[in-house]
């Protein structure tokens, strides 16, 4: 049989040139990936830095104790409604917040006791995983936010999660309410594009956006499931 040396060549150079295009287009894709990558974590890291939340953990799903969450939480922002330092920056209200956990914990004892309940309380701040929630006007993407977290007995039920800073469930917990000046600021410290990103997604049709959320929200919750699986692994 006769070797035909032109179409070996012929076949050999198609092959590298096919193997040239699916690196080239590995390292386009892969260029992105970093991008999307780096640009989810700066933005929600961004966010966060200037966001505290609020995440209260029902001891169970069963209705008295759902029932009870809520009650819990009326107390809270009843308190804090009263007692919220007016105008406070970020820092200024993370630190308040911070030394009002015993009274926060007092609160919420005697709503339980209150209610017939002899479970515990445990109210710490801290850094914790949130997915993405929506308040109405304001969405924020998953990632690792600063809380003040009420675990109510075994805080194995539904959570429930507000935002501390800005003042949203301070202001008006029924209505989410945005204060004015809070989101002002917001805005000042986290830039026009992030804003815009966490006020934004919720009208229909804004697909730049969306698309910049959904980065956020892929890149974020890939990393918390990452450190869940190592956590468990070791």
């Amino acid at each position: 049989m006769r070797i035909d040396k032109e179409k070996i060549f012929a076949a050999i150079n198609c092959t590298g040139g096919a193997i040239q295009l699916v690196s080239a287009v590995t390292k386009f894709l892969l260029v992105i990936l970093v991008l999307c990558i780096v640009y989810g974590g700066t933005a929600q890291g961004k966010i966060a830095d200037n966001v505290v939340r609020l995440h209260i953990v029902a001891n169970s799903d069963k209705p008295e104790d759902q029932e009870l969450k809520l009650k819990v939480r009326d107390a809270i922002l009843a308190h804090m409604n009263e007692k919220y330092p007016d105008g406070a920056d970020r820092k200024e209200a993370a630190e308040y917040l911070k030394s009002s956990l015993p009274l926060i914990r007092q609160i919420a004892s005697d709503v339980m006791k209150e209610n017939g309940s002899d479970e515990s309380v445990n109210v710490k701040y801290g850094v914790y995983a949130f997915p993405t929630k929506d308040y109405g006007g304001l969405a924020l993407p998953a990632g690792m936010y600063e809380a003040v977290r009420v675990e109510l007995g075994e805080a194995k039920g539904q959570n429930w999660w507000c935002i501390m800073f800005p003042p949203l469930c301070v202001a008006d917990a029924s209505s989410l309410k945005l204060d004015e000046e809070a989101m002002s600021r917001l805005k000042k410290e986290i830039g026009d594009d992030n804003y815009k990103l966490i006020t934004d997604i919720t009208e229909k049709g804004n697909v730049p956006v969306k698309i910049k959320f959904r980065i956020i929200e892929l890149v974020e919750s890939s990393k918390m499931r990452l450190a869940e699986l190592i956590s468990k692994l070791f």
